[in-house]
């Protein structure tokens, strides 16, 4: 039973840090987009960061986009394309590119610092865009995928399956035969 309970309690603690939602993001070259990173503000502030590519273990790689170490105002940003026109203390750091061309296509990572091992909200968001003939402000339908509630089904499947295995053998151990 401890050999069960270890693994269970291993998977959990590592879970936090699998947990990176991932979105879609579709824009045409000439509009905006709008990359949505929100969070539940605790009372602590924390640094933001918008990278290109892959959310790291920490901080954001390549950064276009950095908050101050309170987190309310953005203190560099690669261009004036990027923008966080949302409520940053109310937890809206969504990103917002002007401007688009077919280079802002690919991976954007959002990273919000949260103190403690682990907590850091990450969201990583594919940008495609395409060639089109929309005016600047065209409304842009947006996609989400949660990888995180993947993540969730597969770690209780393991754990049904655990707890079966352990009956069973429990059962088995308990017949005469």
């Amino acid at each position: 039973m401890t050999s069960l309970s270890f693994r269970i309690c291993s998977i959990l603690l590592l879970l936090p840090a699998l947990s990176v939602r991932a979105e879609h993001v579709k824009g045409l070259v000439g509009g905006r987009v709008t990359l949505p990173c929100t969070y539940s503000v605790t009372g602590v502030a924390t640094s933001k960061c918008w990278g290109r590519g892959h959310c790291p273990k920490s901080k954001c790689l390549d950064e276009i986009l950095l908050t101050d170490s309170d987190g309310k105002k953005v203190i560099w940003n690669q261009t004036e394309r990027y923008r966080l026109l949302g409520n940053i203390t109310q937890g809206d750091v969504s990103l917002t590119i002007s401007q688009l061309t077919l280079s802002d296509s690919g991976t954007y990572c959002c990273r919000v610092e949260i103190p403690g091992l682990f907590n850091d909200l990450k969201v990583e968001i594919q940008v495609r865009v395409a060639e089109g003939s929309f005016g600047e402000d065209q409304p842009l339908k947006v996609s989400n995928k949660t990888v995180f509630i993947c993540r969730l089904v597969l770690l209780l499947c393991f754990i049904l399956i655990s707890l079966t295995a352990l009956m069973l053998s429990s059962l088995s151990s308990n017949c005469i035969l």
